[in-house]
């Protein structure tokens, strides 16, 4: 069973936070800038087996998407072609 990763994608920063290899638990792994998160991603995967990536999704307190989710649904395009 692989890992689940998860990513606040950001602007200017992206959080990342990781499972246990039994998916029970999951902790902050590293804060990365948002121009580096592929190259960390690639590297992170080429020692660890991931099995999901879990991207959060942006919204506003009225449930509507806020100002992010463009970049983030780029992002996820990206991730998709990627990997």
């Amino acid at each position: 069973m692989g890992r689940l990763l998860a990513i606040d994608y950001g602007q200017k920063r992206v959080g990342v936070a990781v499972s246990d290899p039994l998916q029970i638990t999951a902790n902050g792994l590293d804060t990365v800038p948002t121009h580096m998160i592929m190259e960390f991603l690639k590297k992170y995967t080429s020692t660890e087996q991931v099995e999901r990536f879990i991207v959060g999704s942006p919204k506003q307190n009225d449930n509507s998407d806020s100002s992010n989710m463009a970049r983030v649904k780029s992002f996820v395009k990206q991730l998709e072609k990627t990997f």
